[in-house]
């Protein structure tokens, strides 16, 4: 997968920019040769039979890469900053802002997206959840938690309800190859949240209880990414 990966995107970011370049600099070659060429000496000719048959070899050559490197193509469809770092084209590397890797990394789409991508392994992971439900008010839910349920922490995101499971389910993923991390993949350190399965009997509206300081989820399970929670 990396020698592929390597290949292709050499192909799209360095030798095809380039051949395009070189392209436009001969088209100005070529008005020139041809604008100031004897009409009735066979230079326009040639130089014409010779730019066309670069532009044909050229698009063959495309042709080519593009039936042999597409893959590339759609994989590289789901890499956001959040899970890249960087791009290069031409060889110059273009570091992604770091306000916006924080934001892609906290999207809700990250999860998605990783398991689209060939360069990592996804494993699923669920853990107990011992939290009592408090209810849920638009998008939150809350949980209590203390001695006596007295302190209270939301979270936004999906509840399964079943019979009787109380579980954190979510995804870690691992580059399949560490070299990837060296072209700028991040290698996933956290857990990524998919789901909160509770049971059925606790699915309630909000009881009565003060939410104005309710913290958020990750303070009280570390090691996650919930996402974008909006507090």
């Amino acid at each position: 997968m990396y020698s592929f990966w390597m290949k292709a995107e050499r192909f799209y970011t360095f030798t095809m920019p380039l051949i395009i370049i070189i392209l436009l600099f001969l088209i100005i070659a070529y008005v020139f040769v041809y604008s100031y060429a004897d009409p009735n000496k066979p230079m326009r000719k040639y130089v014409t039979r010779g730019y066309l048959g670069l532009i044909l070899a050229s698009i063959l050559y495309f042709a080519w890469g593009q039936s042999t490197y597409n893959h590339w193509v759609e994989q590289n469809e789901y890499i956001t900053p959040g899970i890249r770092s960087h791009s290069s084209i031409l060889g110059i590397e273009t570091s992604e802002d770091p306000a916006i890797v924080k934001a892609y990394r906290r999207s809700n789409s990250l999860k998605d997206n990783l398991l689209e991508l060939d360069m990592y392994e996804a494993e699923k992971v669920s853990i107990p959840f011992s939290y009592a439900y408090a209810g849920s008010q638009e998008a939150n839910h809350y949980f209590t938690y203390g001695d006596e349920d007295q302190f209270v922490f939301k979270m936004q995101g999906e509840i399964n309800w079943t019979e009787e499971e109380r579980e954190l389910v979510g995804f870690a993923f691992s580059l399949t190859d560490e070299r990837f991390e060296e072209i700028g993949f991040y290698n996933e350190p956290d857990t990524i949240f998919d789901s909160l399965s509770l049971p059925e009997s606790e699915q309630r509206e909000l009881t009565d209880i003060d939410i104005h300081d309710a913290v958020p989820i990750t303070e009280m399970i570390s090691g996650w990414n919930f996402g974008r929670q909006f507090y």
